[in-house]
């Protein structure tokens, strides 16, 4: 395996890449991500924020419960938890009404309302109602709740908060492979990563992103990177995203260890006075062989080492490439392995995972994240700088909400024998 620990290190189970037919269970999945994109657009095209429901409701004119099911349709990713509490079509009609109101278009009303029907057929055709679906959904149709699991968790990021002196809202990693145009051979990667609403509690450094490449060993491999938008004159200024930080460019110190580049948050203000986003950009070239004659993987990695409360790795693949066992997601265990790269342990340093990876809609809509206002601008120009196109992918997402520090979120996919 080649493996890329970039304090990140490809697409989780990967479906048929013919769409689902509307009246199977993954046909209701497919179009209420769909639709969920759509009325998502429509908050951000009349200046409204999603996930505040009071402030929705009152912005919009309409009742706190349609703006309640409404944000809850947006917010959450996982369709088990919200796709019974789907507007119908009349309250539909009364969202679309007020979004008229505050200037939204006629195509994107009627791209939403599209997107909708859709949904409303993908669900009357598998189970016929809302309330049917959810039992659909309760009895083996979506993972079992695991609220218990979450509220153990935010003890332990409640805690690490106290004890690090430092949080963040939302640290994400965002992935692109594809074949690399020199060398179809080889594969590149266009990798994303930050922090949105970084805060310290206490002054001292913190680092933000670690960076290595190893091989299914554990031995460390060479790479050659490039900042996505490069800028500054030091290596760790110049990986910065800078039209994602805010609201100033930070300073980015880099100190090598173990293997290990680790790019850390200089000595700042703490609380709110520091409230930061950190994104780093870069491109990694011939990062992976495209084909392997004997079992190998290709996958990126990240370091969970400081506490968050939620955490989202993207995986987009170009669809040129055969991935036909899909992605694997695994939550390591780095408390008791804490130096372990060799991937034949890591069965072994597997933790529990209840949370699922959800293949995203096609276009850069599909891409659309709550906690990110800014993601697909990023996703845009991100794909811009590579020279491609969002539809050249497919992506997949995996969130997770406080997932435990000292961990590391894994995801890899099987290369292939070369073609004869």
């Amino acid at each position: 395996m080649t493996q890329t620990n970039a304090d990140s290190s490809i697409l989780e189970e990967q479906p048929d890449a013919s769409a689902p037919t509307i009246g199977t269970f993954q046909g209701v999945i497919s179009a209420f991500h769909t639709a969920r994109a759509e009325i998502a657009g429509l908050f951000a095209v009349v200046g409204v924020d999603p996930t505040k429901a009071r402030e929705s409701a009152r912005e919009l004119g309409i009742n706190r419960g349609l703006s309640w099911r409404l944000t809850r349709m947006v917010r959450e990713s996982n369709p088990a938890a919200a796709a019974s509490d789907v507007p119908g079509t009349q309250s539909m009609a009364k969202f679309f009404d007020a979004c008229r109101e505050r200037g939204a278009s006629k195509e994107a009303l009627e791209s939403a309302a599209q997107a909708v029907e859709r949904f409303e057929l993908a669900l009357s055709r598998c189970s016929g109602d809302r309330k049917t679906f959810a039992m659909l959904l309760a009895n083996g149709g979506a993972p079992r709740n695991s609220n218990n699991q979450e509220r153990a968790r935010r003890k332990v990021f409640e805690g690490a908060c106290g004890v690090w002196g430092v949080q963040a809202q939302t640290r994400f990693v965002t992935v692109f492979v594809f074949p690399s145009p020199d060398d179809p051979d080889q594969l590149d990667a266009g990798h994303v990563t930050g922090f949105v609403g970084c805060r310290r509690l206490s002054s001292r450094p913190w680092p933000l992103s670690y960076e290595a490449v190893h091989r299914s060993t554990g031995d460390v491999a060479s790479f050659v990177k490039e900042p996505l938008h490069p800028s500054g004159h030091t290596e760790g200024q110049a990986q910065l995203f800078q039209e994602f930080c805010s609201p100033v460019v930070p300073e980015i110190e880099v100190h090598e260890a173990g293997g290990y580049k680790r790019f850390e948050l200089a000595v700042g203000p703490v609380g709110n006075e520091g409230l930061q986003t950190v994104v780093f950009g870069t491109r990694l070239r011939r990062l992976y062989p495209r084909y392997s004659e004997t079992p190998e993987t290709a996958g990126f990695m990240v370091l969970i080492t400081t506490p968050v409360e939620r955490v989202l790795f993207d995986l987009f693949v170009h669809r040129g490439l055969m991935v036909p066992t899909g992605i694997r997601t695994q939550l390591l265990d780095r408390l008791m392995f804490p130096h372990v790269n060799d991937e034949s342990e890591y069965e072994r340093m597997s933790l529990p995972l209840q949370e699922t990876a959800v293949t995203l809609p096609p276009g850069v809509s599909g891409a659309m994240c709550p906690h990110i206002p800014w993601y697909t601008q990023m996703v845009t120009s991100v794909t811009s700088r590579l020279g491609m196109s969002i539809n050249d992918f497919t992506g997949s997402r995996f969130e997770m909400a406080y997932p435990p520090i000292s961990t590391t979120l894994s995801r890899r996919f099987d290369l292939l024998p070369h073609p004869r």
